[in-house]
């Protein structure tokens, strides 16, 4: 059955989230030591959060549906700018782009960033810039594919831990 990317909508809060966290963990998990991934998952998605991140009128999700399950999902924040960024008009941030990992290289991804820069373009973003882990090789090479091209260096802290990130932009 071929998967239908669509808007999200707010029943879809439950479903992203558990996509989110075992994706997460799928690509992520080595790098936490246990409790502090427990903790990072419940801080960034528990149902609630998502639930209230989907009513904000700044952000802008996509999922990807296959036999009735949310499978993946695209968040997208408007007018979002970062100093390094300097493609035409106000930036969109791609801020999440998860898919079940079962399904990675199925075309999913693909098909929801499809969905996300063609909502863009229709509002006015000149570009778009995510930031994605510096040791993961694969999303890094699918990003270029997609015509994403580094501009910066990030790092993140979540309690002890620190971790690099690439910070690609696109002009769309």
């Amino acid at each position: 059955m071929q998967a239908v990317i669509r808007p999200a909508l707010p029943g879809d809060a439950t479903a992203i989230a558990s996509v989110g966290r075992e994706s997460f963990t799928w690509a992520f998990g080595h790098l936490y030591e246990e409790g502090t991934l427990a903790r990072y998952l419940e801080a960034t998605y528990a149902t609630a959060k998502i639930a209230s991140s989907l009513e904000k009128p700044a952000n802008t999700y996509f999922v990807a549906e296959l036999d009735g399950r949310v499978r993946g999902f695209l968040k997208l924040k408007e007018a979002c700018p970062h100093p390094s960024v300097t493609g035409p008009g106000t930036p969109w941030q791609t801020q999440k782009l998860y898919v079940d990992p079962s399904l990675l290289r199925a075309g999913l991804g693909r098909r929801l960033m499809d969905a996300g820069e063609a909502w863009m373009r229709t509002r006015g973003a000149g570009s778009t810039w995510l930031v994605v882990y510096e040791g993961n090789d694969s999303a890094i090479r699918f990003y270029e594919t997609l015509g994403f091209r580094q501009v910066g260096v990030e790092f993140h802290d979540f309690e002890r831990l620190r971790v690099a990130f690439k910070l690609m932009e696109k002009r769309l």
